[in-house]
């Protein structure tokens, strides 16, 4: 599968998710949909629980838009869609636990139905062979796997960000997977996965202005389950068994660990309670961040080791995770026991890490970096004013018409923080950098500067860019507006109708230079604008240039 649609199905289910949260934040308010408080749960004030929705629909709207629905594929969104339906209404109406089990049992038995998929063998698990299983033994394993890893994902969903942080970091591991066997459906399946939740989560990070809830929790963890089962259970598919079970592994083992705890207690297996791993984290002392990012990084860790451990044997990598994991948890209850020994543990807060001195001195040095973004955007300008370009009638139109427009504007805004004059320069630099894209094969006066010039800028105008946001203090970034959502749909629409335009494997580069050179002069405009003038005036000649250019010949 062509790199460039995955680009495609990811950035429509990111864009699609980062419309609908909002809208469905404040339905969910309107209507009272709200999570409530309680003695388990971190939260001390209600809140909307329907970011599911959003996941899920980006997710779906994403396939059907660019993907070609195999019946693998078919399969897995029809039971996708059951599970979704349950905890919708679970979300809506509340659901007993029985009726959420046949709602799972149901949605895998659709999938195994349609799709063919089921689990076929289970690999050298113990270094005495293959394990195989009969159909009649495989699917009914199949359908207790899944809900296993459904309920699994369902019972991490404790903390802000926590569920939809792991589940993003498994599907990239998955998707590396997909790639590398080349299983397009997965990868496909992944990048449109991935896109929602990465949407959603710029509304679900500490602290959360919204919940996935169950529609989007039983969903997650269906399709994990179903994709770890194409991975490893297709024909030649050349991922082992153990290698999801690894990814996944973190709240699998959670969960079975707090179940059997329960039913050695006397009690019953699904009795809510705070035993769960981010329950002892916090019981620490730790902070709600701190939590999920010690999480976040734990699974980060496994994932690494599943990406490049994978070429050893089966029952070598089962046995060292399942003994890691055991000193895990025996480290954290002996952690628990005697935590107050650990000064460590009595001063995390949860204050924000944006109060810290560490914090306010990065972000002094960061926020110098105006005169360096500048010079990084005059030395592409002057490449650009230098490089050789064929106009059409059409932009050399183009280029007439887009400074003169933008210096009118300025003329009658006199702001260079007017968002039509922004939307402008945005155009102008996609213009720009589209023309001048070939700066490998420039000549003449171009060869007079560095190649190297042309990408590392840009590399490094990113890099600057993502550490003033990082270390942000009152950046223009903070949060998005109107505008910022309108330039994304933009760059959609160019991505959705590129095949027209012939832009081809160029796009995500020429999306990425204009993407950059908006971010840089919306910071100038905002932070350094006697810097930003020679920015405003440096990309207004390049255009006039290729305007002189296509007139004289």
């Amino acid at each position: 599968m062509p790199r460039l649609q995955l680009f495609y199905v990811f950035m429509t289910s990111l864009f699609l998710a980062l419309v609908m949260v909002p809208g469905l934040r404040r339905w969910a308010i309107e209507k009272r949909q709200l999570d409530q408080p309680d003695h388990r749960k971190t939260h001390v004030r209600p809140r909307p629980r329907l970011g599911g929705v959003a996941i899920f629909i980006a997710f779906l709207f994403a396939l059907l838009l660019f993907d070609a629905i195999d019946r693998q594929v078919r399969g897995i969104l029809a039971g996708a869609l059951v599970l979704f339906v349950t905890g919708f209404v679970d979300d809506l109406y509340g659901l007993s636990p029985r009726h959420k089990f046949l709602g799972e049992i149901v949605g895998c038995l659709v999938t195994i139905v349609i799709s063919g998929l089921y689990i076929g063998q289970l690999g050298n698990l113990f270094g005495t062979g293959v394990i195989q299983l009969p159909m009649w033994a495989g699917a009914p394993f199949t359908v207790f796997a899944v809900v296993g890893v459904v309920n699994a994902i369902n019972l991490l969903d404790g903390l802000d960000g926590l569920a939809g942080g792991f589940s993003a970091l498994a599907l990239g591991a998955f998707l590396l997977l997909a790639m590398e066997v080349g299983n397009a459906p997965v990868m496909t399946l992944c990048a449109a996965l991935m896109g929602g939740l990465f949407g959603f989560l710029r509304y679900n990070a500490y602290p959360a202005r919204i919940f996935m809830g169950d529609a989007g929790s039983l969903t997650l963890g269906f399709l994990l389950g179903f994709l770890a089962v194409f991975l490893t259970q297709q024909p030649a598919a050349g991922v082992q068994p153990v290698i999801p079970f690894i990814l996944l592994g973190l709240p699998i083992i959670d969960t079975l660990r707090v179940m059997g705890e329960r039913l050695l207690q006397g009690g019953h297996p699904f009795r809510p309670d705070r035993t769960h791993v981010h329950h002892r984290i916090l019981d620490l002392g730790f902070s709600h961040r701190f939590t999920v990012l010690a999480l976040h990084g734990l699974t980060l860790l496994w994932a690494l080791v599943a990406l490049f451990l994978r070429q050893l044997p089966e029952h070598v990598l089962l046995a060292g995770y399942l003994l890691l994991s055991l000193v895990f948890y025996g480290g954290l209850r002996a952690l628990g026991r005697q935590r107050e020994r650990w000064p460590l543990f009595r001063n995390d807060s949860e204050h924000s890490l944006r109060e810290t001195a560490l914090y306010r001195t990065l972000s002094g040095w960061v926020a110098k970096t105006n005169l360096l973004l500048t010079l990084a955007l005059i030395l592409f300008l002057v490449r650009a004013g230098v490089h050789p370009v064929r106009l059409d009638g059409q932009s050399l139109v183009l280029s007439l018409l887009l400074p003169a427009v933008s210096i009118l504007t300025l003329l009658m805004t006199r702001s260079y923080r007017h968002p039509f004059l922004l939307s402008l320069l945005f155009s102008a630099g996609l213009f720009i950098a589209f023309l001048t894209g070939e700066f490998q094969h420039a000549a003449g006066a171009a060869s007079l500067l560095p190649g190297f010039l042309n990408s590392h800028l840009f590399v490094l105008s990113a890099a600057v860019i993502g550490l003033r946001i990082l270390f942000r203090q009152d950046e223009p970034f903070h949060g998005h507006n109107s505008l910022d959502l309108l330039l994304a749909a933009m760059c959609l629409s160019v991505a959705v109708f590129a095949p027209a335009l012939n832009l081809d494997d160029r796009l995500p580069e020429v999306i990425f230079k204009g993407m950059v050179l908006f971010a840089a002069c919306k910071i100038l405009a905002f932070k350094a604008q006697p810097l930003f003038r020679w920015v405003f005036i440096g990309m207004h000649g390049v255009l006039l240039t290729f305007v002189v250019r296509g007139m004289v010949g």
